[in-house]
């Protein structure tokens, strides 16, 4: 099992379900014992399945000043055989890799889906308090406090090149008639001195959504912050929506398959062709972006401005669509105002059943901004932020809030044909 934080850091937890001695068998260690069953049962029943998570990700400079927003960042996140898995949204395919792989700086994590859960119910590694029935959100809730000492810890905390076990506690809230868990509060103790964090925190809330025919406990909302030696907090804001059963689809048949002369003609596989270097491509925004709404990871469509063509072979025609995502958004401040830096990164050129993967970098614009950049308050930089791939066309947006709208012209310029080994 493996659950993280990241900063950039990573955390993992492991533990194994261990039986309560018979001298602790109270009114309340059997209460407890329910409990722990009744949270085993939910997680073996869990099916594999997919949810759309947001994350709303914020910082301050010390405690009692507000946050201010870093970016939002969109991931279809699915829980199949037991491990957490990422993908963008729209991609089709979960990625079998961490999640600080797919998203570079900032504060991180994982492990909400079934992880946290995992760690604390099934393992003998845990000690527990009954502090009886609670008001909390307007509901009458059984608490439990918890703590896992560094010494019987599985929690590691990793910020590049420094790791270490951490021990944490918390508390947890459950229903008094169901005994499913509602909340649940996970604070890092006993930090290593060699990680500059000053403490973690993730808290969790749960409800019962439905998955095909039944429904299953599963998270809703939660919030991690991280505090560094300074006083410095990032928060992440995550919530869970559209979660729906994964499956692979499949037809039984047990009728005789139609005659051959009857049976309708398979469609035609879309063709692959490639694009050579040097070839300029205009493209026309149909997908808006609001800056601190829409969230890196959205899909985004633009259009070819005009047909893209070399020595009378026509390469893209006018009005092909090109596929990608917003693969980055960070706020800006200077002397001069506030604004937010904006990564667009494109992918695949669709049209007539056609596709081609578009390795291109946007243009770098002329030195002075067009009339249309200092009228809408959009500059077209190129690839300027060297930690991304060079594909991102980063463009700066000036304001505190604002909208790159639908029809925003940029210029790019195709690299070496593309490869399987280039993809």
């Amino acid at each position: 099992m493996r659950r993280g934080w990241s900063w950039p850091a990573a955390l993992f937890l492991a533990g194994t379900l261990g039986p309560i001695p018979a001298e602790e068998l109270t009114p309340e260690a059997l209460l407890l014992a329910r409990i722990k069953v009744r949270a085993a049962e939910n997680l073996q029943s869990l099916p594999n399945y997919t949810c759309l998570e947001t994350i709303e990700r914020s910082h301050r400079r010390a405690a009692g000043r507000r946050f201010e927003l870093n970016d939002v960042i969109r991931l279809e996140v699915g829980y199949v055989n037991r491990k957490e898995v990422f993908a963008w949204p729209g991609s089709g395919k979960f990625e079998d890799t961490d999640i600080t792989d797919m998203v570079s700086g900032g504060t991180i994590g994982n492990g909400s889906f079934a992880l946290h859960v995992s760690g604390i119910f099934l393992s003998d590694a845990a000690s527990f308090t009954h502090m009886g029935e609670r008001d909390r959100e307007g509901r009458k809730l059984l608490q439990y406090d918890y703590r896992v000492p560094m010494f019987r810890s599985g929690f590691r905390m990793r910020i590049k090149p420094t790791e270490g076990i951490v021990g944490y506690h918390g508390s947890f809230w459950v229903d008094p008639q169901s005994l499913d868990l509602v909340h649940l509060q996970i604070l890092a103790e006993e930090i290593p001195p060699q990680l500059p964090v000053k403490s973690a925190a993730h808290t969790l809330r749960y409800q019962r959504m439905q998955l095909g025919e039944r429904d299953f406990l599963l998270p809703l909302e939660g919030e991690m912050i991280l505090t560094d030696l300074r006083g410095n907090e990032s928060r992440n804001r995550l919530s869970f929506t559209k979660c729906r059963q994964f499956a692979g689809e499949s037809v039984v048949r047990f009728d005789d398959p139609p005659p051959a002369e009857e049976a309708a003609p398979a469609p035609k596989p879309p063709e692959q062709f490639y694009l050579p270097a040097d070839l300029d491509v205009d493209l026309a925004l149909e997908t808006p972006v609001e800056a601190g709404h829409t969230a890196v990871g959205d899909p985004i469509v633009a259009k070819v401005l005009r047909d893209v063509k070399r020595k009378g072979t026509l390469y893209i025609p006018k009005g092909a669509s090109v596929l990608g995502r917003l693969a980055h958004m960070s706020p800006v401040k200077s002397a001069r105002g506030d604004g937010w830096l904006i990564g667009l990164d494109f992918r695949r050129v669709e049209f007539e059943n056609r596709y081609t993967f578009f390795h291109a970098r946007m243009n770098t614009p002329m030195e002075r901004p067009s009339p249309m950049d200092v009228r809408t308050g959009v500059i077209a930089l190129g690839p300027a932020i060297p930690s991304l791939d060079p594909r991102v066309g980063i463009l700066y947006l000036r304001g505190s809030t604002g909208k790159i709208a639908a029809g925003r012209v940029t210029s790019w310029r195709t690299a070496a044909p593309e490869t399987k080994e280039s993809q």
